[in-house]
């Protein structure tokens, strides 16, 4: 399985979405337009807005009026990515050099704060008010957690699960929910409809990020296009260390490496030992599999479109991907 598959229902709108974006950005300022169409050329799933466009499938579905809130979406997502590779120091994205390690970091946060501009201005076109109000949210809640990771990280305080459920769901899962909600908002879709997509979106986001994470630890660095254990090298504690230092019977040794101000390669690969042993990777894999399961069950009493059909199938693509 692969999203060219599973986006097949949208393919033609999310492809005009992506020449949209390459012209806002073409038009930009000079200083900002070869740093912004960098982060638009190193690629990515495009998630964000082909949720847009599945969500505003259940309402009447116009195009021209899901458009910019799918853009958005996308520029509201790269502008997270400028900077969170700022403050996670990260050298490569999807295997290409990241925007600090091009320019510095002055042009990386400038440029993030560029795309967060340019996406609300482009929201404050679209003729539903609310599709703003739901966006803002979303960028807040994403800042709050961010700035609870970043104090755990600079405090080398390490979370419980019920703390890395709370970062993931403000970090990841709130953005995904709205933005299946947000799309389906500004087609006019009745309100039952935009809190069963928000329901899907949240279990959804949860279970992908999950994923994200243990990939973080298990994946190849060819495959993950970027350094394995960047997360741990972070100080970011995710899911499969938390159960580690629950359960495993080196849980000190995880515990020094997690504690660690400088962890190296060969920490990292202790660490991946570790946890195969203590069952931690099976263990975060499962909590995936429950979150993608309500993901699905949220959307099943929704009217028989193609829309829920894609998404359905993007949910076991979350489980089954490799990167």
């Amino acid at each position: 399985m692969d999203l060219r598959s599973v986006f097949a229902d949208i393919a033609a709108d999310l492809s005009e979405v992506e020449e949209y974006l390459a012209q806002i950005l073409d038009e930009g300022p000079q200083a900002v337009r070869d740093v912004a169409l960098h982060l638009l050329r190193a690629g990515g799933k495009r998630l964000r807005p082909a949720l847009v466009l599945f969500g505003a499938k259940f309402g009447n579905y116009a195009f021209e009026n899901v458009r910019p809130v799918a853009a958005a979406a996308e520029l509201i997502h790269m502008a997270t990515l400028a900077h969170d590779d700022v403050i996670d120091r990260a050298e490569l994205r999807r295997g290409k050099p990241t925007v600090h390690a091009l320019w510095g970091e002055h042009t990386a946060v400038l440029t993030g704060d560029y795309l967060f501009a340019k996406a609300f201005s482009l929201l404050s076109e679209v003729p539903v008010g609310r599709v703003v109000g739901i966006m803002a949210d979303v960028v807040y809640r994403m800042c709050s957690g961010e700035i609870a990771q970043n104090v755990q990280s600079r405090e080398n305080v390490l979370p419980n699960e019920d703390q890395y459920l709370d970062r993931i769901a403000q970090k990841t899962a709130v953005f995904i929910a709205e933005s299946c909600r947000v799309g389906a908002a500004a087609s006019g879709a009745p309100g039952d409809v935009q809190q069963a997509l928000y329901d899907y979106g949240y279990a959804m986001g949860m279970g992908f990020q999950i994923i994200d994470d243990l990939l973080d630890l298990t994946a190849e660095t060819q495959t993950l296009g970027k350094a394995i254990g960047s997360d741990l090298r972070a100080h970011v504690i995710t899911l499969p260390v938390i159960h580690g230092l629950r359960q495993s019977q080196r849980s000190a040794e995880l515990r020094e490496i997690a504690e660690s101000a400088d962890v190296s390669g060969e920490s990292v690969s202790t660490v991946r030992e570790i946890l195969g042993q203590s069952g931690s990777f099976s263990y975060a894999e499962e909590l995936a599999h429950r979150f993608i399961d309500t993901a699905k069950r949220s959307i099943r009493p929704l009217i028989d479109v193609p829309a829920k059909a894609s998404l359905l199938t993007m949910a076991d693509f979350v489980l089954e991907r490799q990167l």
